[in-house]
Order: structure tokens, then C-alpha cells, then sequence
């Protein structure tokens, strides 16, 4: 039987038949798996921000100076353009994306899944996630965007 309102208890399906937990040793081991998908989540959202700033930074660089100190340094020959990125840049940040958004879609799921429980371990492990990964020197993204 599927349930369509929240309930607590030990016995639960998680996104898949074979994810079947009867007992509490099982729920406990099932929930640390979903707490530690939930901090991956926001590591990997931190790792797409960096990997973006980073790029940003080397256009930045590229063209050198900043408007603060006033110098503009510009290079004789440049094959690349500020602001335009490699293609094996662009194509580690569209795996990154999938793979944060696929997972993400899973923790969804496994939220449908309407166990108080899990629907707690992912909400603590995607604020852990972003307490460890994503609270310094990183914007802050709502919820609908945290993909």
C-alpha cells in the first residue's frame, strides 16, 4: 500500500521494490544512506559553483587588471574570449548538472516515499550539506533552485 500522508514507522519503500526496510537496524542504515545522498546533493552543487567561478576567474584574468586598480593588461594574442568557455569546460559542467540533477530528482522521490523519517533525513542532510559545502564565499540559492 502506497501512502499518500506522512507517516512514522520502521517499514518503507525507498524509490525501489528491492529497497524494502522492515526492520528498525535497516531503517536506521537507510536513512544514514538517504542523510549522506542529501549532503552529496549540495557538495556537488558546490563543486558546479566553484568549477563556474573558476572559469569566470580566467576570463577575468585573461584580459588582466581589474577596474580597482585602475590597469588594463590586455594579451598580443588570445585564442580565447572573456566570458566564452572551453568546450571540456562546458561539457563538466553539463555532466556535474545531471548528475545534481538526477540525484536531486531522486531525493524527491524518496521524499514521496512519505516517511517522516526520510523526509527529515533529507531535509537535515541537505542542510548539513550546505552548512559544510555551500556557506562560505558561495550564493545562496532558494529551494526551487538548488538544483
Amino acid at each position: 500500500m502506497m501512502h499518500m500522508t506522512f507517516y512514522w514507522g520502521k517499514d518503507v519503500t525507498i524509490l525501489f521494490d528491492f529497497w524494502r526496510v522492515k526492520t528498525w537496524t535497516w531503517y536506521a542504515v537507510s536513512l544514514l544512506v538517504v542523510f549522506v545522498f542529501s549532503a552529496l546533493h549540495e557538495w556537488l552543487a558546490s563543486q558546479r559553483s566553484a568549477l563556474s567561478a573558476k572559469v569566470e576567474k580566467g576570463a577575468e584574468s585573461l584580459v588582466g587588471g581589474s577596474e580597482e586598480d585602475g590597469e588594463h593588461r590586455t594579451p598580443l594574442i588570445s585564442h580565447a574570449y572573456p566570458g566564452k568557455k572551453s568546450t571540456s569546460k562546458k561539457v563538466m559542467e553539463a555532466f556535474l548538472f545531471g548528475i545534481n540533477v538526477g540525484l536531486g530528482y531522486m531525493l524527491m522521490l524518496a521524499a514521496m516515499s512519505f516517511n517522516g523519517g526520510v523526509f527529515l533525513a533529507i531535509v537535515v542532510g541537505l542542510a548539513v550539506g550546505n552548512f559544510l559545502f555551500r556557506s562560505e564565499g558561495s550564493p545562496s540559492d532558494s529551494a526551487c533552485g538548488a538544483m
